[in-house]
């Protein structure tokens, strides 16, 4: 009877704490939503505080580390000039100054809106000097060795999950796509990939409060992480997720109907100019609107803590701000009109320009969705979908022969654990490959030449050395393809750059590029036609440069439809891509006229978060 009572108790004891968080919940939508009415003239002079800010950090904290790099002799941060970068002490002591302003300027941009919640609830009048003046206090609680639990937070652990308020300066910050590509693609690199993930989600999850906390107390960076820690149980987390889903789907809404009005004037005027002021005044109302959910987020976060710890909520009517603060709002209002019209002007001469954008489409490895990858069966999958060339990786197999392989290993694609310098061209061509519920052989470098030149399609192939060749193996590859391609029509690419300039200078006639699959800075130095840049470090300024050097620019390993859109309309010479009819899909819409070239390019800007 005792064990029943118990029992009984623990759910009533249960029942009362989901009732408490949902009651907690509501309440805090409730009081952020009246903030939100309340203060939304404070929500757009903090944005522009916030877009004005990164005008300047930005630029400043870019030009501060070209010149170092510059400095020291190297273009930009890449596998080959890392050693150069971490051993010189200026470059270090600038690298870790840039990173610890970068710390500091998210750190008062994912609390600012904190800030103007508290103060709000605590009946301080909103000036700026106030807010400054709070936000100078928190900035100051990672002045101390606590600040260090700040960089991996801010800088990595944020904007690798996706969860939390967003911030515009680390947004690039992530794993670079080919990365986990190629991890998810066997069984146990996909588990453990998810694994982490899950891990690095449900760790932001669990610190969703830590900038109200840190932002409304004396509480110190570490003990807010660990009151966070302590009040986002998985009960408050459903209701955390709810809110947070809600308030991203509703912004993404906002901006469907904002693109849907602009089809109006574009359908009278049917320019490619008018497309692009469209998506231009799109691309700053997103700026506004993706700061208005991430004010409300904050808002419910701060108004969650302090019902939790008993402290007051009540909204009280605004108070008419101070002459110097009309001024400086005003002021600053003026600033951003000024600042946005030649970005929009600018993103109409960019759809004018994308119009007669030419850029090829390289399907990598073939295509795998349809074929195994660097199969026969594949190259002609990519060549019927469209793709104006093939990417296809070669390896020397222990005789000297060469084969059409990514892997060293062959445990990925076959029942056979070996790698491929452990076998024969004979051993090696016998295995069956199986992928995706496809099977094929593998071929040699004469195979897959013959078979692209009896179809009419260019190939780019990727040497991948592994480290088990014989003397010569440039000269080799060199004579071999020449044999093959006497006319010179298909391309050599490697990551290793000291191979790929080798084989430029043994065949001048022939195309090179350099592959680079990490690099922070400008475009990386090499005598190569040619430079393939991954997705993720490519920037624009990357490509004008290669171009004022009459040099070609790639981007690999183009997947995303968002991606492609950017890239297909962006000038770049040609993107690799694993999904070929995707980016033709793409290509094709991009091209058929001003309406469908801004549906395209808008659905890329109406998602947040």
């Amino acid at each position: 009877m005792q064990d029943l009572t118990t029992l009984r108790l623990g759910r009533m004891k249960d029942e009362d704490t989901v009732r408490t968080m949902w009651v907690t919940t509501r309440y805090a939508l409730v009081t952020a939503s009246k903030l939100f009415g309340s203060r939304w003239v404070a929500i757009v002079v903090a944005m522009l505080c916030v877009q004005g800010a990164l005008i300047w950090v930005m630029p400043l904290l870019t030009s501060l580390a070209r010149w170092v790099l510059r400095h020291i002799g190297v273009s930009g941060i890449n596998l080959y000039s890392i050693d150069v970068v971490v051993t010189s002490p200026l470059a270090a002591l600038v690298l870790v100054g840039i990173v610890g302003v970068a710390t500091v300027f998210v750190l008062a941009e994912i609390t600012l809106f904190a800030v103007i919640a508290h103060l709000t609830l605590d009946d301080v009048p909103l000036t700026f000097a106030n807010v400054l003046r709070r936000v100078g206090t928190t900035i100051r609680k990672a002045a101390s060795w606590q600040g260090l639990l700040l960089i991996p937070y801010l800088t990595v652990l944020q904007p690798i999950s996706g969860v939390g308020l967003p911030s515009v300066l680390p947004q690039r910050i992530a794993l670079p796509k080919f990365i986990p590509g190629e991890i998810r693609k066997t069984t146990p690199g996909a588990i453990l990939f998810a694994l982490v993930m899950i891990a690095l989600v449900y760790a932001m999850l669990r610190l969703l409060l830590f900038p109200a906390i840190v932002s409304g107390g004396d509480d110190t960076i570490a003990n807010a992480l660990r009151r966070s820690l302590r009040m986002t149980t998985w009960r408050p987390l459903l209701g955390f997720a709810a809110t947070m889903l809600a308030t991203v789907l509703t912004a993404s809404l906002v901006l469907a109907l904002l693109a849907g009005v602009g089809i109006l004037p574009l359908a009278m005027s049917r320019t490619h100019a008018t497309a692009g002021l469209l998506l231009g005044i799109i691309e700053l109302a997103r700026l506004l609107v993706a700061g208005a959910a991430a004010a409300f987020i904050s808002f419910f976060f701060v108004a969650y803590f302090r019902i939790a710890q008993g402290r007051s909520v009540a909204v009280r009517k605004a108070r008419a701000p101070v002459r110097g603060t009309r001024v400086v709002s005003a002021t600053l209002v003026v600033l951003a009109v000024f600042l946005a019209i030649p970005r929009v002007i600018s993103a109409s001469d960019d759809a004018a320009l994308a119009a007669d954008a030419s850029t090829e489409i390289i399907g990598h490895r073939g295509y795998p969705e349809q074929a195994v990858e660097n199969s026969i069966e594949g190259l002609r999958a990519a060549d019927a979908a469209g793709a104006d060339m093939v990417e296809t990786d070669i390896q020397e197999t222990r005789d000297g022969g060469f084969v059409m392989m990514h892997d060293v290993s062959l445990s990925r694609l076959t029942d056979d654990d070996r790698n491929v310098y452990e076998l024969t061209e004979e051993e090696a061509t016998a295995l069956k490959l199986r992928q995706n519920g496809h099977t094929a052989s593998i071929p040699t470098l004469a195979e897959f030449v013959h078979a692209a030149d009896a179809r009419g399609i260019r190939l780019l192939v990727d040497l991948k050395p592994h480290g088990h060749e014989g003397p010569g193996f440039a000269r080799r590859i060199t004579e071999q393809l020449n044999e093959l391609d006497p006319d010179h029509t298909h391309m050599i690419q490697s990551l290793d750059r000291d191979l790929i300039e080798k084989i430029a200078r043994l065949d001048a006639k022939r195309s090179t590029a350099y592959v680079v699959g990490f690099q922070i800075g400008d475009l990386p130095t090499t005598s190569t036609g040619a430079v393939v840049i991954e997705n993720w470090s490519y920037h624009r300024r990357m490509l004008t440069q290669a171009h004022q050097q009459g040099r070609d620019l790639y981007t690999w390993t183009v997947n995303d439809v968002g991606d492609l859109s950017d890239d297909l309309s962006g000038g770049v010479d040609a993107v690799i891509t694993d999904e070929v009819g995707r980016a033709i899909a793409t290509q094709k819409r991009l091209g058929s006229g001003p309406i469908t070239f801004y549906l395209e390019r808008a659905r890329g800007l109406i998602a947040i978060g």
